[in-house]
């Protein structure tokens, strides 16, 4: 048998598909520095085998960044690694910048900046629109760097809610910039540049709306209303859209104002132009919530691979634990009047108490004393050591993210994207992360977070006997017993496993049987999956 250093004669596709696998795989490093992590999506059609985008790490400069790769005998191969040097070229930091692009051992390879503590913008609005601040401000942010690209004469070609990334500080960054069309095997057409600037005018409807200006919808959005072949304006969906954001946007796309009348006014489909145009408006203060006058059906969706954003919740000082009433005011003679009686009762009080304590009658009595709330055991929070998964993948799944299961990060781990579901079993028994406490242990609950509603997850434990985790198996670790099982968890909140007793264990294993559907981002493919965090095991 020829090995597959020796291309066999009439089989190309099939040689280099072979190659590429035996390359592309987690833990393999590309010029003895950039390590696979885990596989996030795979570009659909043509030839395979198809490009692949993955999550690395720079052993380097210890840091995380993603990486496309595709053969070298791929005929996208030159047009991607083209499109990456040119979009290296293009200073904007709102762009996701290329580091490295390198054909070298038959696979092209393209390093970009991994970008830490983001949401894309599909995950934000699958809580439902932003402000007219905020939604304002992202598209401001996408005109300005659109317009750098375009001085270039490079358009982006692919914008939309999966190549917008928003940071917890409200930084917004754009993947992608000519490598999402090369990557996809597409081409810029002829008005590749006014297209961007009708993307720009999309993101920002949605935003305002929660709703994707087509008929049927997209990227996890209902679709908008439509009135003579177009698009309500964002006024006529959600009536906290001011007028002057309302025509602005409604000139992006062609559409009507929020009365229903045309506009009148000119397309625009420059970039700089929609520059101007934005920042010809009124800043806008935070709105305290959205006003909609069009009922909205939300979709449940995952945070993305790239992290949620840090969400803070205002609370009004005149609610702050009042039941959502205002506080009462008392005068200040009346507060005098109740703290005075206050410490004449604790006062007569102590009095009485001590001399109980002190008479013979108290002394000699036989009855226990009854015990207090207080002096029951509590429950008290486990020390977790270390983890390990458990997926009959060899326990590889998002091995990075690992420790982010357990250590409070809002990152949590991640497992395997399925095609088939909800139930995983076709592939797998299970999919989850057995967690070691050093030693055997008194367990009697078990507290979790998962990204998106709709999985069931088990609670196994091992025997009190079993001092290491046994070998990856598809099946549940040899040893355990099934203490919880719930479906259909709420995504999002913090859940809980309780025992019907107390159970002496050192091995905890937290485990999905079924998961909910995802669409597909930036950072993987379409497809069942959910993600574990702040795990903790109490006494």
């Amino acid at each position: 048998m020829a090995s597959l250093a020796e291309k066999p004669v009439g089989d190309s596709e099939n040689f280099d598909r072979a190659r590429f696998e035996q390359q592309v795989h987690a833990g393999a490093r590309l010029a003895d520095r950039y390590r696979l992590d885990r596989e996030l999506r795979r570009y659909s059609g043509g030839v395979e085998p198809l490009p692949r985008a993955w999550v690395g790490f720079d052993e380097l400069l210890n840091r995380k960044v993603g990486i496309d790769l595709i053969s070298s005998g791929h005929p996208r191969a030159r047009v991607i690694e083209g499109a990456a040097r040119n979009a290296a070229t293009v200073p904007d930091v709102h762009f996701v910048q290329v580091l490295d692009a390198a054909d070298e051992s038959g696979l092209v390879y393209v390093v970009k900046e991994w970008v830490a503590d983001a949401a894309s913008l599909s995950t934000l609005l699958a809580n439902g629109p932003l402000s007219t601040a905020k939604a304002t401000a992202i598209a401001r942010e996408l005109a300005t760097a659109v317009a750098a690209a375009h001085d270039c004469d490079m358009p982006h070609g692919a914008l939309d809610p999966t190549t917008v990334l928003v940071t917890s500080t409200g930084q917004v960054k754009i993947l992608g910039l000519c490598l999402e069309r090369a990557l996809a095997g597409l081409e810029n057409g002829p008005d590749a540049q006014a297209e961007d600037v009708r993307a720009i005018g999309r993101l920002w409807y949605a935003a305002l709306t929660g709703r994707w200006p087509t008929e049927d919808g997209g990227f996890g959005l209902p679709g908008a209303p439509f009135s003579h072949g177009k698009p309500f304006s964002p006024a006529q969906i959600r009536a906290a859209v001011p007028k002057t954001v309302d025509q602005l946007v409604s000139q992006i796309l062609g559409a009507s104002d929020g009365s229903g009348e045309a506009t009148g006014a000119s397309t625009i489909e420059s970039a700089k132009a929609l520059v101007t145009g934005i920042a010809a408006l009124p800043r806008f203060r935070e709105e305290p919530e959205a006003t909609s006058v069009l009922p909205r059906t939300t979709y449940p969706q995952r945070p993305g691979g790239y992290p949620a954003a840090s969400r803070t919740v205002a609370v009004p000082q005149s609610r702050t634990m009042t039941g959502g009433r205002p506080p009462r005011r008392y005068s200040r003679g009346l507060i005098v009047i109740i703290v005075g009686v206050v410490l004449v009762i604790g006062t007569v009080a102590a009095f009485e108490l001590g001399g109980r304590h002190n008479s013979p009658s108290a002394s000699s009595s036989n009855s226990p004393a009854p015990r207090s709330a207080s002096s029951a055991p509590a429950t008290q929070p486990l020390a977790i050591t270390t983890a390990s998964i458990w997926d009959s993948d060899k326990g590889q799944d998002d091995t990075t993210n690992l420790p982010h299961a357990y250590d409070g990060s809002s990152t949590g781990w991640t497992t395997s994207t399925y095609f088939d579901g909800p139930t995983i079993a076709p592939y797998r028994a299970g999919s989850g992360i057995v967690f070691d406490l050093g030693s055997a242990k008194s367990v009697s609950r078990v507290k979790f977070d998962v990204a998106v509603a709709g999985a069931t997850v088990e609670v196994w434990t091992g025997s009190s006997s079993l001092s290491s985790v046994p070998t990856v198996t598809n099946s549940a670790p040899p040893g355990f017993t099934k203490q919880s099982a719930q479906a259909n968890v709420g995504g999002g909140g913090d859940i809980t496993a309780s025992f019907s007793s107390p159970v002496t264990t050192r091995f905890v294993m937290v485990w999905f049987t079924v998961l909910p559907h995802q669409d597909a981002d930036q950072n993987d493919i379409a497809g069942y999956r959910d993600t574990l965090s702040n795990v903790r095991i109490f006494s």
